[in-house]
């Protein structure tokens, strides 16, 4: 079941999402995570520093996670699969008010080790290059029947 599963998807083949990064975005994930650094959330600490203020780096890999489950996640599923890895170096900060677009593109099907890798890059409208890297998942194996299964299958 992994290795069909797995070659369903093929080398090559890549996915993207746009987004629009909000104060709302910021503020909500500052939130969640306890982040209030004033890079974020304090105008004219961030204008004095880094021209206006950031998204929170951090917020990035969602994006990734994102994408992948759009690519992959039903072509997956049975027998599913689990986010292993997430590998993203920030090259330019994403401002408040940016457009993003976030592409992976399946790089490796690992079969024998029931991985798929993929890269990622995080580009703004601007064309500016945010973020590059990789991410991984695991496929999951088909779970065996329970015996409440076994004995009516």
């Amino acid at each position: 079941m992994t290795e069909a599963a797995i070659n369903r998807l093929t080398v090559g083949e890549s996915h993207s999402v746009r987004k629009t990064i909000s104060e709302s975005d910021v503020y909500l994930y500052a939130g969640i995570v306890g982040d209030f650094h004033p890079n974020h959330v304090d105008e004219v600490y961030a204008a004095a520093h880094l021209g206006k203020r950031v998204a929170h780096g951090a917020l990035l890999p969602g994006f990734v996670s994102r994408a992948t489950v759009e690519l992959i996640g039903d072509r997956l599923t049975p027998p599913g699969y689990a986010a292993q890895e997430f590998r993203l170096k920030m090259v330019s900060p994403v401002f408040i008010g940016d457009t993003i677009e976030t592409t992976v593109t399946v790089t490796e099907l690992n079969v024998e080790r029931r991985k798929v890798i993929m890269s990622a890059e995080v580009k703004a409208a601007d064309g500016r290059i945010c973020a590059v890297g990789d991410t991984t998942v695991k496929v999951l194996r088909a779970a065996s029947p329970t015996p409440a299964e076994r004995k009516t299958g």
